[in-house]
Parts: C-alpha cells; sequence; structure tokens
C-alpha cells in the first residue's frame, strides 16, 4: 500500500476555531517526515463522506484524533460525535482487521487531559494527550509522538513551533509567487506551500 508507513491520519474539527492548531498539526508531521491525510483531499461533494473516511484509515498506519470538541452546538444544542465515531473506526480496523491493519498506532488528544473520562470512560488506560488548545503545545505532543515513528533524529518541539512560526510569517510572499491570497488557499495548494517550504535550506532556523 503506497505510502501505509508514512501516512497520518488527523481526525479534527474543520471549523474556524480549530485551524490554527490543525495548521500547526499539519506542518508538524510533514516537518517530521510523514504524510498528512484527512478528510480535506476529497472535494467531490458526490462522494459518500464515510467512505472517505474509511478509505483514509484503511491507507495509514498512524492516526491522530482529537476529541476535545465535547461542547454542544451554537445552532442545534447538540453534541458533535464524528470525532469519537472516526476514532472508534481506527480503533475496529486495528483490532478486527488483517495485516498491516493490526499495526496501526493512535495518538488522542484532549483540550483537558482527564475530562475524556466523564464523557468516554471507555477509552480509560489510555494516554491520551492534553494540548490545551495551544498550537505550540499541541506542536510539541505531535512531534514527541512521532519521534517513536521514525528512526530520524527530529528537532525539539519548542524548535519545530519556531519553524511553523516563521512559515506562517512568510505566508503572505509564498502565496504572492503563485498569484494566490492566503485566505483563498485550497487544502491542495496550503499542502504544496508547506512541503516546498520544507525543502528549502532557509527554512531551517
Amino acid at each position: 500500500m503506497k505510502d501505509y508507513d508514512y501516512s497520518v491520519f488527523l481526525n479534527c474539527p474543520f471549523d474556524d476555531d480549530y485551524e490554527s492548531l490543525f495548521n500547526a498539526i499539519l506542518f508538524t508531521v510533514h516537518r517530521c517526515g510523514f504524510i498528512l491525510r484527512c478528510s480535506k483531499e476529497f472535494d467531490d461533494n458526490s462522494s459518500i463522506r464515510i467512505n472517505n473516511i474509511l478509505k483514509l484509515i484503511k491507507e495509514s498506519k498512524y492516526s491522530i484524533h482529537d476529541i476535545s470538541r465535547v461542547g454542544l452546538d451554537d445552532q442545534n444544542d447538540l453534541p458533535r460525535f464524528n470525532m469519537p465515531l472516526e476514532l472508534g473506526l481506527a480503533i475496529g480496523a486495528q483490532k478486527f482487521g488483517r495485516s498491516p491493519q493490526t499495526k496501526k498506532q493512535f495518538l488522542i488528544l484532549e483540550s483537558e487531559r482527564y475530562r475524556f473520562k466523564i464523557f468516554i470512560s471507555d477509552l480509560s488506560g489510555q494516554d491520551i494527550k492534553e494540548h490545551k488548545d495551544d498550537p505550540k503545545k499541541i506542536v510539541k505532543q505531535v512531534r514527541d509522538w512521532l519521534s517513536t515513528k521514525t528512526k530520524e533524529t527530529l528537532p525539539s518541539g519548542s524548535y519545530i513551533f519556531k519553524e511553523y512560526e516563521q512559515f506562517v510569517k512568510v505566508l503572505p510572499d509564498l502565496c504572492y509567487e503563485n498569484s494566490w491570497t492566503v485566505d483563498e488557499l485550497t487544502y491542495p495548494e496550503y499542502v504544496s506551500l508547506v512541503i516546498n517550504w520544507l525543502a528549502l535550506d532557509n527554512s531551517k532556523l
């Protein structure tokens, strides 16, 4: 399966409030030598979302699941169950799938480390990591986890976060070179800018 051993499926919210965390995770995953996979890859509204999720889970050895969104939706006054559902699918693939699915590994994130015991107590025993809705903390958690999945020597989380801040600072100029604007970037365009910038010698502090 192409790139299976380097693919990291990301299960998280995609709203504006989470954008800074999402972008920090994306940057960190690629900085650590892995490939981020998420449902933003699919822009065909005719496709069935759950089938896309299953495809991504199947094609990824690793996955990151942020289950921190447990509040009620402002419009409908209902909770969001997408993230726990996708985590359950990944766990099921590991437990009941055939090789190489049985070798899947997960990182579970929460904004408050022990809050999950209130709303999803079946996860007790899992080493859930806390990020406090802070991009710097989430970079460290993702970097530290991925450092155990590679033989490469990785910079510390604080160093990678400084690189990320540098990338964000030059992002408008990178967009200008392609006649793009930051606010109108598509997901593939943003990923391409991250990958190309990381490939530059001057991207290292």
